[in-house]
């Protein structure tokens, strides 16, 4: 399903370091697919005001597709084998960066059985591309996928934000505070970069202390080659 409006529009803007990825690299053997609200659960034991903070969120630990054709598997009880390069990422404002890196620098995550132990804290500034997803955007009980985009496009509206193409993508069954909830990846395309740049700060309204309505930077070619002018 998807929403589609020509009429390009064009804008610039500075990215400000006012909200910013803060990411750790991770020593993991093994960590559910299905982990983002056992991890959340997890981080709230040292930072407690996670799911409070309208600028903090939490980005699933992804685990990069290898070049002999592994791919990550789908099912969520199954294992994801980290590398060295993995890292654990939380999007958070400035007055509660050094707060996160004292809390979390050198501890380590127990849940569901596996540990994640935490150092080397980075910082990294939102991207300006104008094409974004997320991975996960919660689906309401009983909604559709035009009632979904409704909803969104409604929600999104009242920030201003206008995307001219909205494309609904895999569906997706995760662990919640409700025991599951269903979710789809959604790529929001032709914002201008101040609603890409709004819309990654503080994302959708539902969901992003575990992993939901978090967006980060479609990259083709051509926006990467955007995204270093």
């Amino acid at each position: 399903m998807s929403y589609w409006e020509e009429n390009p529009r064009d804008q610039t803007v500075a990215i400000s370091d006012e909200v910013v990825d803060l990411s750790f690299r991770i020593q993991c053997k093994a960590l559910p697919v299905d982990h983002g609200w056992a991890l959340s659960q997890a981080i709230q034991k040292l930072l407690p005001w996670l799911p409070q903070e309208p600028h903090a969120a939490l980005h699933q630990i992804l685990v990069a597709e290898s070049g002999n054709g592994w791919h990550p598997p789908e099912e969520g009880d199954s294992l994801l084998y980290p590398s060295r390069r993995t890292r654990l990422t939380l999007r958070l404002p400035q007055h509660r960066l050094d707060e996160a890196i004292h809390a979390l620098d050198q501890q380590s995550l127990h849940f569901n059985g596996h540990s994640l132990q935490l150092s080397r804290p980075e910082t990294q500034r939102l991207s300006k591309l104008t094409t974004l997803y997320t991975r996960f955007a919660l689906f309401n009980k009983g909604e559709d996928e035009d009632q979904f985009l409704s909803r969104i496009r409604q929600e999104l509206a009242s920030r201003e934000i206008y995307p001219r193409k909205m494309v609904c993508g895999r569906k997706n069954q995760i662990k919640s505070a409700s025991g599951s909830a269903l979710t789809h990846s959604l790529m929001l395309a032709d914002l201008t970069p101040r609603e890409a740049l709004s819309l990654q700060q503080k994302g959708l309204s539902e969901g992003k202390d575990f992993g939901c309505g978090l967006f980060l930077p479609h990259k083709t070619v051509e926006n990467q080659l955007q995204e270093q002018e």
